[in-house]
């Protein structure tokens, strides 16, 4: 019995290593206990520079590892959620004071969920959605080996759909182009503050495809769980 479990052991360490796996990954990985990091568009907020300590407005940074990520990125499916955060001040609309301020009272990806109906749209006098729409990207940063969702919500939206847009009507795989992503600065009534951008940068092929396609078959229907902390402070953000 002992041989057994040893000759088992010994060809799931090699089909680990055959994968890209390394040893001590032996055990199956569940995808909820994984944290994906999302591409963070640093403001320049005080509260930023706790965790981003060397960033500068305007860059775009890995969550997780604080690194600035490369200027290509290769979207490999897309997600679309709701989060509800409890607003930072106790004045603001719908400041719930059972939840900590800035905390998530509910998140969704049901389009039809009663309570995307209820807080994810404009009210009848233009109040803003107390509901954050976010269209996500999960994605991989050539050179980097974490993928990395890209989302796109507030001020930025738009440029979520313009990738959505060129990404659906090119035809193909979504993961067969690349894109280059970018920030610049506008103004509005709260400040001044930055926006993605995203444009156009070239084909994929070759093994870098391959990789993207492992992650598209690896994740595409697997529920994920993506890095949410501060995202409640990020956008619009005056400075």
């Amino acid at each position: 019995m002992e041989k057994k479990t040893e000759i088992a052991v010994k060809e799931e360490t090699a089909l680990a290593q055959s994968t890209g796996r390394g040893r001590g990954f032996e055990e199956p990985t569940a995808k909820e206990d994984l944290i994906i990091p999302r591409a963070k568009l640093f403001q320049g907020l005080p509260s930023e520079y706790d965790k981003y300590p060397d960033a500068k407005p305007g860059q775009i940074l890995n969550s997780i590892t604080k690194e600035l990520l490369p200027s290509e990125f290769i979207p490999i499916f897309k997600f679309t959620n709701w989060v509800r955060f409890n607003p930072r001040n106790k004045e603001d609309r719908g400041f719930d004071p059972n939840a900590a301020p800035g905390a998530v009272i509910w998140r969704t990806n049901d389009p039809h969920d009663p309570r995307v109906e209820a807080e994810g749209k404009f009210g009848p006098n233009g109040e803003p959605p107390l509901a954050t729409k976010f269209l996500n990207f999960f994605s991989v940063f050539p050179g980097c080996p974490m993928p990395v969702v890209v989302s796109f919500s507030k001020t930025s939206f738009k440029a979520g759909k313009q990738l959505l847009s060129i990404a659906q009507f090119s035809g193909g795989d979504m993961f067969g182009k690349k894109y280059a992503l970018g920030s610049k600065k506008e103004s509005g009534d709260s400040g001044s503050y930055y926006v993605l951008t995203v444009t156009p940068s070239g084909i994929v092929d070759g093994d870098l495809f391959k990789q993207a396609e492992r992650l598209f078959d690896e994740f595409a229907t697997k529920p994920i769980k993506v890095d949410e902390e501060h995202v409640a402070d990020e956008e619009p953000a005056p400075f």
